[in-house]
């Protein structure tokens, strides 16, 4: 008990700390682009009443009374201070004023009356300063934002900031990369032909901008430069997809690289200390050295997954014998076979959806649409979908004949198809929820009809269909059941590929309850399977899934660094840029964009990572803040950088009726995005 109040106080301290850093971090971003305004204002010898990080508007709901400010001090004629709203910050100048209400009171504020006692403008009132100091002025804080954002990403990249390489990792079976014949262990070093190439791009930020940067229509392909296992290079053309029927993101059917360090692993369940445990790094299977990755500093470098994922799917009936480094001491297991889980019934073979590039399967005879119904002239029937690749391991070597139902027409047509020498290959464990079946040695991807062929379990019978998937919690559980994913349903984009390979760790405490339809019966009717292991059917997985792959990247000088933190800061304000063109021709949504909730959480789990991850995601910040608030919106910087490009041109300035007027309109159509904005994030995280 002592033991778990010490953990459960030291992850408190720990989260407490996380967001002290973010809250310290947003903080000095509002304050570095408010400093600009402050600085330049006071060379070109401006009055400044008012200088405050966050807005200092009272609080009154009923009875209740909240200061404006946080903390305020007089130091001088500027009054320094922290708002009670956090949403941004502001200098006060003398002359300078966007309520209309206040204009009046405040155009009498700075007149004065010179030698001569004519009424003129006070000389270090705002309006009294021309035009390009106004512009320098107002343009000061978008500069500032841009100077730090910099130097943020230069200090980021001079101390070294961890990433997730945008490496292959696994190729979902049928997407456009596993169709291209992407492999993993490949690198993705550049997305465009000017690139240039770099094993430091980012899985979660490059390659999605990438991806989505290709547009929804479906008929732009990205030229992903990739380095192969054996250093080769090359460039592979592919199209996104629609990653779901439920989204307009698209995707081209990869995960994420992981290196050699077990995350999560069953395969100690029944054979205590000869099975990995988590915190476990492979270093040598099946009595091959598993190589480090090669990039980033020697003594960051992780050793690299795919070989061990690979060496456990090959053949999934096998032990495999392995090498690991266990808190310092080197120890050699023997990674048994884990058995599959079935719930008492198979769902049958579906059409072939796709082929790999090169792949015997075409030249041999198969078409897009052909559905295998027996091998060697036995039924499939009670094999099904999710088996096949196992079963047909028997065949190694041996001459194989598909018989396959083929479509022409209006007919239904039998088809033999002889395979020479069948070799059984790899097949991974489906990860992706859409993943479907694949029979790697013919370049081969089908999916599943989601008909029950065979059934040993009494309340499902040949011929009903699965229909939907939810998450039951039974009474007692500890596990709790996320509302958002009560029910899934298989007609859109939930394979039974993927929930069989997600139940094969299926705790007690919370179930899938499946939903069928059959035939005579109006409504569905649900059951939950129990999941008992079959034999002869184990898990290409083993059990074990691995930690992702990270590189840590630095500068090997601090001018690389200068120039890296540039690279970096331009690279953001492109992609801000590319975000409000994909938001105004319909690529993406303003529903996908966040606002202070996403942003707190994102930086939070980014300072989790690392400091200098934080410093990373804070330019990235300071590029938003430098664009959108020089967009030309009146009360905005860009705003008033519009009337003084006016002024400049027409040599007479815009009338402060109307300034005020647009001020007050546009503030309040800002304020309704404000909470358009925040809805989404609480919509996006409690709904």
């Amino acid at each position: 008990m002592e033991t778990l109040i010490a953990a459960s106080f030291d992850g408190f301290l720990a989260g407490a700390w996380n967001i002290g850093k973010v809250l310290a971090g947003l903080g000095f971003v509002i304050f570095v682009h408010e400093l600009g305004h402050f600085l330049v204002a006071k060379a070109c010898g401006v009055q400044c009443d008012k200088f405050y990080v966050g807005f200092d508007v009272p609080i009154k709901i009923g009875p209740l009374r909240l200061s404006g400010s946080l903390i305020k001090f007089q130091w001088g004629e500027t009054e320094y201070g922290v708002g009670i709203i956090p949403l941004g910050g502001y200098v006060k100048m003398l002359g300078q004023d966007d309520n209309p209400n206040q204009a009046e009171e405040e155009a009498a504020r700075i007149k004065t009356v010179n030698e001569d006692g004519e009424e003129v403008l006070n000389p270090r009132s705002y309006p009294a300063k021309n035009v390009p100091q106004r512009m320098a002025i107002i343009s000061a804080g978008v500069i500032m934002n841009l100077i730090f954002g910099v130097l943020m990403a230069a200090a980021a990249y001079q101390i070294g900031t961890p990433i997730q390489p945008a490496s292959v990792g696994g190729v979902a079976y049928g997407s456009a990369a596993w169709q291209a014949g992407w492999q993993p262990g490949e690198d993705l070093v550049g997305f465009s032909e000017d690139d240039q190439d770099s094993h430091f791009y980012r899985y979660t930020w490059d390659l999605r901008y990438a991806v989505i940067g290709a547009g929804m229509d479906g008929q732009q392909a990205v030229p992903f430069r990739i380095v192969g296992r054996d250093g080769s290079q090359r460039v592979s053309e592919v199209v996104p997809v629609q990653a779901s029927y439920e989204s307009n993101h698209r995707a081209v059917g990869i995960t994420s690289a992981s290196n050699s360090t077990v995350a999560i692993s069953t395969t100690a369940e029944d054979r205590g200390a000869e099975g990995l445990l988590p915190g476990d790094e492979v270093i040598e299977v099946a009595g091959v050295v598993v190589p480090l990755d090669q990039h980033g500093p020697a003594g960051t470098r992780q050793r690299l997954g795919w070989q061990v994922r690979e060496a456990f799917a090959q053949n999934p009936g096998e032990p495999v014998e392995v090498k690991v480094n266990r808190d310092g001491t080197e120890v050699a297991l023997t990674i048994a076979p884990v058995p599959m889980k079935s719930p008492g019934f198979v769902l049958g073979i579906g059409p072939i959806t796709a082929f790999q590039l090169g792949s015997k399967a075409e030249t041999l005879g198969f078409v897009v649409g052909d559905v295998i119904q027996t091998v060697n002239g036995e039924d499939l029937a009670a094999v099904g979908a999710v088996e096949l690749p196992q079963y047909l391991a028997q065949f190694d070597g041996q001459d194989v004949i598909f018989g396959v139902q083929r479509q022409e027409g209006d007919a239904a047509v039998n088809v033999e198809i002889q395979v020479p020498g069948f070799k059984n290959s790899i097949t991974y464990e489906a990860r992706t929820r859409s993943a479907i079946g694949c029979l790697t040695s013919l370049g081969i991807a089908y999916s599943c009809n989601n008909v029950v062929t065979a059934s040993n379990n009494p309340k499902i019978k040949v011929g009903d269909e699965l229909v939907s998937m939810q998450l039951v919690q039974l009474e007692g559980a500890k596990e709790k059941v996320d509302s958002r994913l009560l029910e899934e349903d298989l007609n859109k984009y939930l394979s039974w590929f993927f929930i069989h390979g997600n139940l094969q760790n299926a705790t007690a405490g919370v179930v899938k309850q499946l939903k069928f339809k059959r035939e005579g019966i109006e409504e569905p009717f649900e059951i939950i399977p129990d999941w008992k292991r079959v034999e002869n059917r184990f898990r290409a997985s083993r059990g074990v899934i691995f930690s992702g792959l990270q590189r840590v990247h630095q500068a090997e000088s601090f001018g690389e660094a200068m120039g890296l933190g540039w690279e970096r800061t331009k690279q953001d304000l492109q992609r801000v840029g590319q975000t409000l063109g994909w938001i105004a021709n319909g690529t993406a949504s303003v529903r996908d964009l966040g606002g202070p909730v996403m942003i707190i959480q994102v930086a939070q789990n980014e300072a989790a990572v690392d400091v200098t991850r934080l410093l990373l995601f804070l330019t990235m910040l300071s590029a938003n803040l430098a664009i959108l608030n020089f967009l030309p919106i009146p009360v905005l910087d860009g705003g008033h950088f519009v009337f003084l490009t006016i002024e400049l041109i027409t040599r007479k300035p815009v009338s402060e009726r109307i300034q005020g007027s647009l001020s007050v309109l546009f503030l309040f159509l800002l304020l309704g995005f404000m909470l358009f904005i925040v809805s989404n994030d609480i919509l996006r995280l409690w709904f």
